[in-house]
Formats: C-alpha cells, structure tokens, sequence
C-alpha cells in the first residue's frame, strides 16, 4: 500500500506543472480547450517514445569511444537535444497542422500546444526518473519541466512559420536543439554548478512565454 502511495504521489510531482498550465490556460487562454491540450500532451508523451527508441540506437555509436570531446559532444548535443527536439517536432507537426486547416490556430495557439506537449515529454521523463529517487521529481519541477515547455514553445512556433519563414523556422529549431543541449552539459558536468542548469531552464522558459503571446507571423498557414 504504501509503495502505491509512492507511486501516486511521483505521479503528481511530474504531473504538477501540466496540471498548472492546464488552469493558466483556462484561465487566459480559454481557446485551448481539454481535447486540444490532452492532444498536445501525449503528442509530447509520443515523443518521449519514439526518442527513447531512437537513442537506443545511437547508444552503440557513443560506446565505441569513451573519451574525449566528440563523444561527449554526440551524446549530449546529438544523440539527446537533436533527437529529442526533433521527435518533438514531428509528433506535433500533425496537430497543430489539423488545426491550422480547422482554421483554428494562429502563431500563439501553436506555441501554446507547443508547450503543452512539452509538458507531456517532461511529465513521463520525470515520473521515470523519480521511480529511482523522488527527490530528483521535485527537483525536475523546476528544472526539466521549464526545459521542456520552452523547447516545445519553440518547437510549435516554429512549425507554424515553417512555409512563409522558413530560415526564422529553422532559427527556432536550432537554437531550441543548443538550449537543451546546454542544459544537458550543465547537468553531467562536475566541473560546472548545477544552479547553472536550472538558470538555463528558466532563462528559456521565461524567454520564450512571449510567444504564446505575440508569436510572429500569426496570421501565416503551413
């Protein structure tokens, strides 16, 4: 009974960051509805998967050189930003493109579903990760799930401006991949202060809130 209660409770750590923006939502942004913010989310929770599959893959590559520059550079910048943003790109790119033909979304609604899905990624991640150690859930609270909203942010922006602007698109993308990617140095380097890790997490968060606001190009359609 008590390792349920366990269970439950890192659940509703990793789950505590959607469950708010989910409110903020009805709260200022009445237009995601429930269905469009559930969609969103296992969009993000898809990604997680097809990421973890993909990195299961690339695993073998990284256990060819144990040392030096490259593989380190791989496995964080490759093999975990680039393939994570771009899993989260392609499970997403289906919804907010359905919405977009709907005529129901404009650049911040797509940020938002952006960041809902986010939010999702992070939701399972976390959950996994406080399996072994709760303290790392509440930790992530204010770390990964940051991270991982302000990726998706980027990410849905970016797939709304992709046709008419395809360079300021890929802009988004790129730097979305370098943020995560720095975020994962600052975790698993000894040398560096892990503050720094959540500096950056929230620094891009907070950085990228504008866009569920006046996301460019609003009017634009893929």
């Amino acid at each position: 009974m008590k390792g349920i209660i366990i269970l439950l409770l890192i659940i509703f750590a990793a789950a505590l960051p959607a469950i708010i923006i989910f409110f903020w939502f009805r709260k200022k942004k009445p237009e995601i509805t429930l269905p469009w913010f559930l969609v969103s989310l296992a969009a993000g929770i898809i990604s997680l998967l097809v990421a973890a599959f993909v990195q299961n893959i690339f695993q073998s590559f990284v256990k060819e050189i144990q040392n030096g520059f490259w593989p380190v550079f791989f496995g964080i910048f490759i093999r975990i930003a680039l393939v994570e943003e771009t899993s989260r790109f392609l499970t997403l790119y289906p919804v907010i493109k359905t919405g977009m033909r709907s005529g129901k979304i404009d650049g911040s609604f797509a940020a938002s579903l952006g960041l809902a899905a986010g939010l999702g990624f992070a939701l399972i991640e976390s959950a996994s990760y406080g399996m072994a150690n709760i303290n790392i859930t509440l930790l992530r609270i204010f770390t990964a799930a940051p991270l991982h909203g302000a990726c998706g942010i980027r990410a849905g922006t970016a797939i709304f401006i992709a046709r008419k602007s395809p360079i300021k698109a890929a802009f988004y993308f790129i730097t979305t991949v370098l943020i995560h990617g720095a975020y994962n140095l600052m975790i698993i380097s000894p040398a560096l202060p892990s503050v720094l890790a959540v500096l950056i997490a929230l620094s891009a968060f907070f950085g990228s809130l504008h866009l569920l606001k006046d996301a460019d190009e609003e009017n634009e359609t893929i």
